[in-house]
């Protein structure tokens, strides 16, 4: 059941990165669908399978902040699930953030995509790819960084 539960919210992700990706300047898609639709489902998800394991195990026996101690709770594959899909929910917040930031800077789609990519295959190292990508694109653009680029289409 935990790998279906894996499985699930990794498909869920994916299906709201496809477009994020593919759209990032259509406001629905970044600010409804991928900042809080779905990081608002998987959350609820994380929220549900936490609370269940509290609920039946009761709180950690174990010092969640050593190694050996977060390695033991995620010994249990609905609490390993339930942190991936922590990682998943978050991600894709951040993901809405390169979007936005990317598109007000001017950075090409290219770069765009491959920030996004990465941030969804793993976050920090998408995030700091878009870092690079701002910090040579933002001298350039006349657009305030946190300004609305709109709800036209991107390809």
């Amino acid at each position: 059941m935990a790998q279906q539960l894996f499985q699930l919210t990794n498909t869920i992700a994916l299906l709201a990165w496809i477009p994020l990706v593919l759209f990032p300047r259509q406001t629905f898609v970044r600010d409804t669908l991928c900042k809080q639709l779905i990081p608002g489902i998987l959350a609820a998800i994380y929220l549900g399978v936490i609370s269940w394991k509290f609920a039946t195990l009761g709180p950690p026996q174990t010092d969640v902040m050593t190694l050996s101690g977060l390695r033991s709770i995620f010994s249990d594959d609905f609490v390993f699930a339930a942190a991936w899909t922590h990682y998943l929910a978050f991600d894709m917040v951040v993901g809405t953030v390169v979007a936005r930031e990317a598109i007000a800077y001017g950075i090409p789609w290219p770069l765009r995509s491959l920030s996004l990519v990465l941030t969804f295959l793993s976050g920090p190292i998408g995030y700091l790819t878009h870092l690079g990508f701002k910090l040579r694109w933002q001298h350039e653009s006349d657009t305030p960084p946190l300004a609305d680029p709109g709800s036209e289409t991107d390809n």
